[in-house]
């Protein structure tokens, strides 16, 4: 076979392909042209999306630092937390009773909305639709919120016994967050990319990969100063992409890399974050913040302990007055410490060689002292987590100042607007970015009833309703009761006064007219305007007898016309 003739038909080929992959292109645009100029919104859409496709991608890459360019202590693949206090530090601080008490504390509140709502006065969550009313909900719309609801409750698709639920799900996720602030879970799906259950993390063993940050290490700037360090860049720089992205975290076991995620894969929740190139991506959390106030505590806790047990100020001295036989007193001391001597010994009494006498040492009681020091430093603890110290049993009630002036219930109110609600809200915000939003984005995820109305306030506050803008069969309507006769007014004192006011007027008004109406209108005048019969009688009659005459018609005319007006 000629091949010369086989090349010529490959290129011959190649070519007609090319000349129609770029007819094809050109027929794309003008459909795309043509897509954007329709009146059609699902020709808009779909000529947007086309074109999204062959548009050419714009540089985006960021020029600011968010790291220390110069920063290279790893060579690992990820970034460490910059921290004074290590993880394993601050999981055992946080064993610290105070600290505890509060975490624990929050722990169950956050707990106590792990269930649907059951009624509008209750704490729990919702799953909504955004943007519509629960009255507009189609039946679809509440068998996927159903499904959803069932999701979130079973951590999963379907829910086993070796998984958590949701209410244990939520306390792991508070608890790591109150002590590292950093939390994580992460999302498993299917091989179809279809999530099948998300799973609570150890967020001590998780770290920002260096991959994270690529945007950074392209930056000219990085690449001169760590003109020497290749390796590390060809062996965590040059990972490949997935549908663009790189991993952002990773999880390591004895400072190496076991696992690594995308975006999507693992949520890093970070309550408290800094613009700061020094923190690497990481957040503060309360306990770095409270390292003398926990350490404080500790040597409270610690000169307390020791003050019981291995007290060396004696309560007293005992004086024997007197030269004494030495082998007595040796017998009185023994007979002496065996009856009056504290726990493990301590608080041992001194007796001396002299006359019998008492001498008190402790004349004054610093327990208050004592007392007053550990309620500021549990102050601080308290106002450093944004909890009120009656939340976790310390009573204040002889002290304020700041957040723990008011009322008991102002001053839980205060407190759970000031660090529960943000704790909700920051929690609310993951679940529907890593979990609702890839599920079904036009369903959001909301903590509800963290300031919900009572029934006896909602009562209180349809009454004073109804006293200004609603009628009363309003107000019955909304609480499930039959409308009543009369009742579409409104029960306002001052609104019916003003009514009265202007009924009234228009009354007098009325009354006014017809009053005038009768003075202007004199039935006699249509009398009086009437022809008189008579003055054609008068001007004909000349003497006496025609007067008697007429005087007698007169007179007949006359009961006439009484006759008729009978």
């Amino acid at each position: 076979m000629d091949t010369t003739a086989v090349d010529k038909n490959i290129t011959s080929e190649l070519n007609r392909i090319k000349q129609s992959s770029q007819e094809l292109y050109y027929e794309k645009l003008k459909l795309i042209e043509k897509g954007m100029k329709s009146d059609n919104p699902k020709d808009i859409i779909e000529a947007n999306r086309a074109y999204s496709e062959i548009a050419p991608k714009v540089e985006d890459n960021n020029k600011s630092f968010l790291i220390d360019p110069l920063e290279f202590t790893t060579n690992l693949g990820y970034k460490d937390k910059i921290y004074s206090l290590s993880y394993g530090t601050l999981k055992r601080m946080s064993k610290t009773p105070i600290i505890s008490t509060i975490i624990k504390t929050r722990k169950n509140q956050v707990a106590d909305f792990a269930e649907p709502q059951s009624n509008k006065y209750s704490n729990g969550f919702v799953i909504r639709k955004k943007g519509a009313e629960e009255n507009q909900l189609s039946k679809e719309d509440k068998r996927s919120i159903s499904q959803i609801t069932d999701f979130l409750l079973n951590c999963g698709v379907n829910g086993a016994w070796d998984t958590d639920d949701f209410d244990e799900f939520i306390r792991k996720m508070i608890d790591d967050s109150l002590t590292y602030d950093q939390m994580t879970f992460e999302v498993v799906r299917n091989r179809r990319g279809r999530i099948e259950k998300f799973i609570a993390t150890d967020a001590a063993t998780h770290r920002i990969a260096d991959t994270a940050f690529r945007d950074n290490y392209q930056n000219d700037f990085i690449k001169r100063g760590a003109s020497n360090r290749s390796q590390f860049f060809n062996t965590h720089m040059n990972i490949p992409d997935y549908k663009g992205y790189s991993p952002t975290h990773v999880q390591i076991y004895q400072n190496a890399v076991v696992n690594e995620y995308y975006p999507w894969e693992l949520c890093f929740g970070v309550r408290n974050p800094s613009t700061s190139i020094y923190s690497n991506g990481y957040g503060l959390s309360e306990l770095e913040e409270l390292i003398n106030v926990v350490t404080s505590m500790l040597w409270g806790d610690e000169y307390n302990r020791r003050f019981f047990s291995q007290g060396s100020a004696p309560k007293g001295l005992l004086r024997v007055k007197g030269n004494t036989n030495e082998r007595a007193l040796q017998q009185f001391k023994q007979q002496w410490q065996a009856m009056i001597s504290g726990v493990m010994q301590s608080w041992k009494t001194p007796v001396v060689e002299a006359d019998i006498d008492w001498i008190d040492l402790q004349k004054n009681n610093r327990d208050m002292e004592y007392t007053a020091w550990m309620e500021y430093l549990i102050k601080l603890s308290c106002g450093i987590y944004s909890i009120d110290p009656t939340e976790i049993g310390w009573d204040i009630s002889k002290s304020g100042g700041g957040m723990f002036e008011g009322s008991q219930e102002q001053r839980l109110t205060h407190s759970k607007d000031k660090g529960l609600y943000p704790l909700l809200k920051f929690l609310q915000r993951k679940i529907n970015k890593y979990i609702i939003s890839p599920l079904a984005p036009e369903f959001e995820f909301v903590f509800v009833g963290i300031n919900g109305i009572t029934m006896e306030k909602e009562l209180e506050l349809d009454v004073k309703k109804a006293g200004s803008f609603t009628t009363i069969n309003e107000t019955r309507e909304k609480w499930g009761l039959d409308a009543i006769e009369h009742g579409d007014i409104i029960e306002n004192s001052v609104y019916w006064q003003a009514v009265s006011a202007e009924q009234q007027r228009q009354a007098q008004e009325a009354v006014n007219q017809e009053a005038a109406g009768k003075e202007q209108f004199n039935p006699f005048d249509a009398v009086l305007e009437q022809e008189n019969p008579f003055d054609a009688y008068a001007e004909t009659v000349d003497n006496e007898t025609e007067k008697s005459e007429l005087k007698d018609i007169f007179v007949k005319a006359f009961d006439n016309f009484l006759k008729e007006e009978e």
